[in-house]
């Protein structure tokens, strides 16, 4: 099935590339945005899913 659930936003955070974090959203090739911490890429994708009704947020740690 994935990560994308009828039309909802489905976002992930999770680990980039040189220790930054990023957030993904499905259907999407690249990343939304790229943050220094995981905390900021958290921020931003919660803000983005509260723009969306009934939408997701994901979020991954280093070891997946």
């Amino acid at each position: 099935m994935g990560f994308y659930q009828k039309g909802r936003l489905v976002s992930r955070v999770a680990p980039g590339a040189s220790g930054h974090w990023i957030v993904m959203e499905n259907g999407v090739d690249k990343p939304l945005a790229s943050f220094d911490g995981q905390n900021d890429a958290r921020k931003y994708a919660d803000d983005l899913a509260k723009t969306n009704n009934g939408s997701t947020v994901i979020v991954f740690d280093v070891t997946g």
